[in-house]
């Protein structure tokens, strides 16, 4: 699942059928050999005239045997034959790509297409973001008091606005559509604190349009900058081209992203260290990440890409449709890697893939470790890709990877999520501990390569005959179409009893609040307000 090669227990698999192969490969050599050298004979005639005849009798027998089975088998089998063809293509396409890459799921692709659930009808109907009013773009959001009112409506001015800002300017972008197809670029100097920051805001949420026709957007390298409601939309014909529309680099702490719109970037917003310098403490709150049309690049293709910031927080966004068709065609809808200390994935909602179509490749839901990073490449050298992370109250589904993976991560807690048509959760090598509790998903929940996580009271249903769990369809009102009010309880009551209660207030995915001592399993104590027809 993620991008490091799998070596489980699917490897005996790999060895068996490559031996299968090459036996099957010589057999047919050895075959064709006989054949041609049977007709070769029996052209130049060194076979008797009646061994000719008796051969010729034979081999029609056994032409009218071969084709009766054959019959028999089409008629009787066709309908289970018929079953999965989209999956079926979906295996061959997958495992001819992967093998010819370094990616990781080539070792045991095989072993986990066994495990996936079967749920051939995808999100059905029109995708609204409005159907979940408490994650993306809010209605309401506080404005900060500002020192300076600065007031653009063309793309001159805006550019001037922000590059000559000072600390305490609140940039306010009229409405409209602006084109902006530079390189990148590049933010003022300006001395600012986080009680006298940069805002730059739509002036009014969601109705000003800015166009990108660039590798990079803004370039936001110094600290306390703020930016609200606007939209940002990939305007690049080549894919490869539209990278990103934030980049958060080097001395950018406690910067804010809300309340805005991405779409068309492979890596909406990227953030990394610069000269050892670390963007630490920022918030990506409440907005929309996607892609009207699967990305045909090599580049990494992960909305919120998150590299060496400590402490960050990722809360109420709505990811959809990040799938890539070229290169590896691994996707993730976030991650957080390099070498991060501390940082929380909360009360998201990802799908992977909103639509009917199935598509090759692997679409990954949320990350701790992401694609990995090599040692000296992270924060501190460190072991670890995220140590003392949390992940929680999320919603994940329709991925035709794993919903969480979780890879070099110490000390990492995933709970009180919900996955619906994933594989499940990975968590994976040696240097991975993990504390995973009060989740509900269908999958399964996996520890490979050496990796250790402590597993205390998740809903796992699984599609086995063995399994007393309700199916996810019977506990929630319409899963596959992202509606997770709950409509019977009851199926959740030993697992709501034995969960642990919570030791600090909180929110759940639904925004309602949670008080300490109040336990709770899956990601809504409380589906007030949450989810519209």
């Amino acid at each position: 699942m993620a991008q490091d090669t799998k070596f489980s227990q699917s490897s005996w698999q790999k060895n068996t059928s490559s031996t299968y192969n090459y036996v099957k490969h010589f057999n047919e050599m050895t075959f064709k050999r006989d054949v041609f050298s049977f007709l070769y004979d029996f052209e130049n005639k060194r076979t008797p005239l009646k061994m000719k005849k008796m051969l010729k009798v034979y081999l029609i027998f056994c032409g009218l045997i071969a084709n009766a089975i054959l019959f028999t088998a089409g008629f009787f089998f066709i309908d289970q034959i018929s079953l999965h063809p989209s999956q079926m293509n979906q295996a061959i396409a997958m495992v001819s790509d992967k093998v010819s890459v370094f990616s990781p799921e080539s070792a045991d692709y095989l072993s986990e297409l066994a495990e996936r659930q079967d749920t051939p009808d995808y999100y059905e109907g029109h995708f609204q973001p409005t159907h979940w009013p408490t994650v993306g773009p809010q209605q309401q959001y506080p404005l900060f008091k500002t020192s300076r009112y600065i007031s653009v409506d063309n793309e001159d001015d805006l550019i001037s606005a922000v590059k000559n800002a000072r600390q305490g300017d609140e940039i306010v972008i009229k409405n409209g559509h602006y084109l902006l197809d530079s390189k990148r670029y590049t933010i003022s100097k300006a001395r600012t604190s986080p009680f006298a920051p940069v805002v730059i805001r739509a002036e009014t949420l969601g109705q000003v349009n800015l166009y990108l026709d660039s590798v990079e957007g803004f370039v936001i390298d110094q600290p306390n900058w703020q930016i609200e409601g606007i939209n940002f939309i990939g305007q690049c014909k080549n894919h490869s081209r539209c990278e990103h529309a934030l980049h958060i680099v080097g001395a950018a702490k406690n910067t804010v992203i809300r309340n805005n719109t991405f779409y068309d970037f492979n890596a909406a917003i990227k953030i990394n260290e610069s000269n050892m310098v670390y963007p630490d403490d920022g918030i990506i709150e409440s907005n929309i990440f996607g892609m009207n049309a699967p990305r045909q690049t090599n580049h990494s293709v992960t909305p919120i890409n998150l590299d060496h910031g400590n402490n960050w927080q990722i809360r109420k966004n709505l990811i959809h449709d990040f799938i890539k068709l070229d290169g590896n065609k691994i996707s993730y809808g976030a991650f957080m890697k390099g070498g991060i200390r501390g940082g929380v994935m909360e009360q998201n909602l990802i799908i992977c893939n909103s639509k009917t179509e199935q598509y090759p490749g692997s679409q990954v839901g949320l990350s701790f470790g992401g694609g990995g990073m090599d040692k000296q490449d992270r924060r501190g050298s460190a072991d670890y890709e995220v140590a003392d992370a949390v992940m929680k109250n999320n919603i994940i589904l329709h991925c035709n990877d794993v919903g969480i993976y979780s890879q070099r991560s110490q000390d990492v807690v995933i709970n009180n999520n919900i996955l619906f048509n994933t594989l499940g959760i990975d968590n994976r090598f040696k240097e991975s501990k993990a504390d995973i509790f009060n989740n509900i998903l269908n999958g399964r929940i996996m520890d490979r390569d050496r990796a250790k996580s402590n597993r205390t009271n998740n809903y796992v249903y699984n599609n086995s005959l063995f399994s007393s769990e309700l199916s996810l369809k019977t506990i929630f009102e319409e899963p596959n179409k992202g509606n997770f009010r709950i409509k019977q309880p009851e199926a959740l009551l030993n697992a709501t009893l034995n969960a642990s209660a919570v030791t600090e207030s909180s929110m759940d995915f639904c925004n309602n609040a949670v008080k300490p001592g109040q336990a709770y399993v899956g990601a809504i104590y409380d589906d007030r307000g949450c989810f519209k027809p």
